[in-house]
Formats: structure tokens, C-alpha cells, sequence
């Protein structure tokens, strides 16, 4: 990859990544337009669990307006039946199959196979390959989590030299051919979908390890990094849920959250205060200070210290309590039995993380994906000049 590259980090979040699909709707489609400048293109896409749905379909026509305009497309059109099937009787079987595990049943809550043959039969994978084949995108990075050994798998894909990323203790790298299974795997939430194999070993969501997939982006040289969140980041104006509302949908809602949605501000943080050391440094001992370290740590790192720009962009409300007011059984398209489940999941504290996750309906999907592209325009010269710093130094 080369220097100054310009990355996209797509987070997890099940149903919450409508709201990604949002936020890229006003920046990579109508900001170009309105601006009148040209298509903004990526080097590099890295995602993980629903990230990857995302980051798969962006990267296929990377350069262009027509990738947000079909994403959003997909998910303002969802039904909770396009994604996974739940009868009556899986009240019964579900728990069953989780304690049995994979040799004895699915060792998942739902059937997931509808979401597997939509992912294989609408997403653009013959122009995926022409768009890493061509260089038009450098690299695409899925990442999942192996479920004999929980370690993270990186699948990259895209003209890259393995040993310019360098080690990563935790990280196994596979160079391949992404494709459907790639995605699957990236997107099964623990124990709500079942695993998906890969050259025989069962995946499950890269969320896991890393839901916020920067790791890769700044090993791989990008020095522009555009992150789009699922998590409301002003836990101050959460709902307060007292002991007697603590439900298993909601403790699962919770544990989801702390598991797939929490690490991205602090791999963020960390980020900015090498920022502000490399700042200081340079401020205090001259321009050269960034050369001199490097040189003075030398191998001991995998990589070169260099200042990063990043933006994130966050929901301005919480998806938990979009999900629990828009959520009416009368009016989605799902068997009985999912919208039993789903009522169940919903409770009625005013809020439902797990209930977010899981609500795949247009209902619910067009809110929050509307709710990205205005929380997107809200920052609209911040994010200009951000693409203004990233395309010039891009160019340079």
C-alpha cells in the first residue's frame, strides 16, 4: 500500500448496519455531488461482521456514487424473512442446539440460511474481483474469529506484499480470494447465527476480537482513516434500567455490546495520543524527531510511527432505544414465530440492544439509515476537510 493512503473502517453491529450504509450515503455519494468534485475513491476497506456486508459492497464500485446508492438500497428494503427464519418450535430447540453445538445441530438461535443464498445471489462479486484485480481498491479486509482456537483471522485480499504488514501477536493473516463465505463468517454473531466454514474450520464474527478492524489499516500505511460506527457514545443519556426490567434479552443485549461494539474509541484513543507524542516531539526537537525515533526503535516495532488523521462517526442517538420505539409486530415481515421472538427480545424498558441487532426490517433499517446520512451531514466541513487533507496528501 502506498504512503498517505486513504482508509475506510467499517464497524460491526447486526441490523445497526443500516445506519453505516447511511453515513456513507452522504459521503461518498452526495457530498461529491454537492460539492461538485469528483468520486471520492479508497485505497483500502477493512470490516468486520456487518462492516464486512458493508465494506464488501463499497469496495465493488469504489469510485463511484453508484455503491452507497445500491447499499442503501439493500438495506432500506430488508425484511427480517431476508435474513433468518425463527418458528415456534425453535423455543423449544434453540436452547438445545447451543448446548449440543455443531455436531449436533446448528449451534445457533436462528436459521441464517436465507441471509447465506442473499449474500451469494445480490451481492456484485464479479465486480469485486474486477475492482481489486484492477487496483481500483488496493486491498479489502475482512476480519472473523476462528472458533477452535479464538484467534482473529485477517482475510486480505488485494495486490499486497504479506511481509510489508509485519507480525501481530493474536493475528493470523489469510491472502485470498474474498468471497460470500468470507462475509458469512465475518457476520455470525455468536450463538444468534451459526458458525460458517472456512476451508474446514468454523468462523464466527470478527467482532469478537476486533469489531473496529484499524489494526490492519494503519499497518497497511494509511495515514486518512475514515471510521463509521454503530455505538452511541453519550452513554450519559441512557435509559436507567432498574434490576426488576434485567431480562436475558437484555443482559445478551448488553454483553453484546461490551463484546462487538466497545474497543473502537479505544483503539481510537490510542491512536491520538501517538498523535499528540509524535506532535510534541516534533514541536520540541524539530522536524526530523518522527525519523529519529523510528530509527532509534528500529525492529523493535512492526511498524513506522507516523501521525494519523482519523474522523469517526457515531450514531447521535442510541439504536437500542431506535429499535424498541419503531419496533410494532403488526407491521413486519416475518413469520410468526420471529415476531414472537422478537416481541419477546423487545421487552418494555424503553430500549433493546439485542433487539437492534436483530430487527433486519425496513421499519426499523430505513430510521437508523436515515439517522447516518443526517449525523453525516451534520458534520459536513468537518468531513470535507478531512477529504480535502486526505485526497491532496493522496494526490501528492
Amino acid at each position: 500500500m502506498k504512503p498517505n493512503s486513504l482508509a475506510l473502517v467499517l464497524a460491526g453491529g447486526g441490523a445497526r448496519g443500516a445506519y453505516e450504509a447511511g453515513v456513507l450515503r452522504f459521503i461518498l455519494g452526495d457530498l461529491p455531488k454537492s460539492i461538485g468534485a469528483p468520486p471520492i475513491d479508497v485505497d483500502l476497506i477493512c470490516g468486520t461482521s456487518v462492516g464486512a456486508i458493508n465494506g464488501a459492497a463499497i469496495g465493488a464500485w469504489n469510485g463511484t456514487t453508484h455503491g452507497p446508492e445500491a447499499l442503501s438500497d439493500f438495506w432500506t428494503s430488508l425484511s427480517c424473512s431476508d435474513v433468518y427464519r425463527f418458528e415456534a418450535l425453535d423455543l423449544l430447540r434453540s436452547p438445545m442446539r447451543l448446548l449440543r453445538g455443531p455436531s449436533g445441530g446448528d449451534m445457533a438461535w436462528v436459521d441464517a440460511r436465507p441471509l447465506h443464498a442473499l449474500i451469494r445471489k445480490v451481492f456484485p462479486w464479479q465486480q469485486l474481483r474486477k475492482s481489486i484485480d484492477s487496483g481500483k481498491l488496493g486491498a479489502l479486509v475482512l476480519t472473523a474469529t476462528e472458533v477452535a482456537t479464538g484467534q482473529c483471522i485477517q482475510f486480505v485480499d488485494g495486490k499486497i506484499d504479506p511481509d510489508s504488514m509485519g507480525l501481530h501477536k493474536g493475528i493470523r493473516r489469510v491472502f485470498s480470494q474474498i468471497g460470500p463465505e468470507h462475509v458469512l463468517a465475518s457476520c455470525a454473531i455468536p450463538f444468534l447465527f451459526p458458525p460458517v466454514e472456512i476451508n474446514g474450520r468454523p468462523m464466527v464474527d470478527g467482532s469478537l476480537r476486533q469489531n473496529t478492524p484499524l489494526s490492519p489499516a494503519l499497518r497497511m500505511g494509511a495515514d486518512h482513516i475514515l471510521v463509521v460506527g454503530t455505538r452511541h457514545t453519550n452513554p450519559t443519556d441512557a435509559p436507567e434500567i432498574h434490576d426488576a426490567d434485567m431480562s436475558t434479552a437484555t443482559i445478551l443485549g448488553k454483553a453484546l455490546n461490551a463484546l462487538l461494539l466497545d474497543p473502537v474509541h479505544l483503539d481510537l484513543d490510542r491512536v491520538s495520543l501517538i498523535n499528540q507524542i509524535l506532535n510534541f516531539g516534533t514541536d520540541e526537537y524539530g522536524h526530523d524527531f518522527i525519523d529519529k525515533l523510528n530509527a532509534s526503535l528500529g525492529d523493535r516495532i512492526s511498524g513506522r510511527l507516523r501521525p494519523v488523521h482519523t474522523i469517526c462517526i457515531d450514531p447521535s442517538e442510541d439504536l437500542g432505544r431506535f429499535a424498541a420505539e419503531t419496533f410494532d409486530p403488526d407491521k413486519i415481515t416475518a413469520s410468526r414465530g420471529t415476531k414472537f421472538m422478537l416481541s419477546t427480545i423487545a421487552g418494555d424498558t424503553g430500549e433493546s440492544d439485542l433487539l437492534s441487532y436483530m430487527l433486519f426490517d425496513r421499519a426499523y433499517t430505513r430510521q437508523i439509515e436515515d439517522l447516518g446520512h443526517q449525523d453525516a451531514k451534520a458534520r459536513e466541513t468537518e468531513i470535507i476537510r478531512f477529504m480535502e487533507h486526505a485526497l491532496v496528501k493522496h494526490t501528492a
